[in-house]
């Protein structure tokens, strides 16, 4: 997908994922390792893939983890994982892993001894800024999945003179409708959006929903049994340049070489 932009910003290449799902619950306890094992070999390739293709930033959409019961031993196997990372790292807690009371990511700091990683924690938007890179980051944080959630509700204009890169987690509608799944999120606010790029999470098959001039892109699940449909898993890659506008492609996660 090819689409144009204006100047002037230095080039940005960005990893897109989301729905990882870590510590699964489900089965006996035998599969239940094994799903586990899966997930965190899945998203050890996610950093490598990032290491591989020199990504400048890494955007996680919602649902890293499954729910907020996740072990301490998933805890610390992410914060190694992202100790591998040097380049920016930004967090959307999603429905599985929302902000609710005694959140993981109120239990956990992510970014204590990590000045790279950054999680979204406002329930009313929060802009984080990249000035080395050109680029600013929105996301708005979830704190219960209804439909009375609306991820990209008071979203700020952006800023003409930078990478604008938005992060939400919901379900797509076509069409301007009285909501009935939760957290939506409407064409019509991709289109008027103004934004460069959305990094969308929730649905667990990679869907293109860019409306008008705004790229607007589900990652997927980036493991088969979450519904992605790669044997491999994959990511996805998205170039920023003012000579080529904006390329998005899936990225494999098999035998990945960092």
């Amino acid at each position: 997908m090819l689409l144009v932009v204006s100047p002037s910003r230095r080039p940005l290449r960005v990893l897109h994922t989301a729905d990882v799902h870590l510590d699964s619950d489900g089965g006996g306890p035998a599969q239940q390792a094994a799903h586990n094992e899966r997930g965190r070999r899945g998203f050890r390739r996610i950093v490598d893939r990032a290491l591989a293709d020199q990504v400048d930033l890494v955007l996680i959409a919602g649902d890293l983890f499954d729910h907020n019961r996740a072990s301490d031993e998933t805890i610390a196997f992410v914060r190694r994982e992202l100790d591998r990372l040097r380049q920016p790292v930004v967090i959307l807690p999603g429905n599985h892993d929302a902000l609710r009371a005694n959140a993981i990511y109120d239990r956990h700091d992510f970014s204590a001894g990590a000045s790279h990683v950054h999680v979204i924690r406002r329930l009313n938007g929060q802009t984080i800024e990249f000035p080395e890179l050109d680029a600013v980051v929105w996301g708005r944080a979830m704190e219960e999945h209804t439909p009375e959630f609306q991820p990209l509700a008071e979203l700020p204009s952006r800023d003409a003179g930078r990478w604008s890169l938005v992060m939400a987690h919901g379900f797509f509608f076509a069409e301007r409708r009285r909501p009935d799944r939760s957290s939506p999120i409407f064409a019509d606010e991709i289109r008027g959006a103004g934004w460069d790029y959305l990094a969308l999470g929730h649905h667990h098959a990679r869907t293109d929903v860019s409306q008008g001039g705004v790229a607007a892109h589900y990652a997927g699940a980036p493991m088969i049994e979450w519904g992605a449909g790669d044997p491999e898993g994959a990511v996805l890659q998205v170039d920023f340049s003012i000579e080529r506008g904006i390329r998005v492609e899936p990225r494999p996660l098999g035998a990945v070489s960092a």
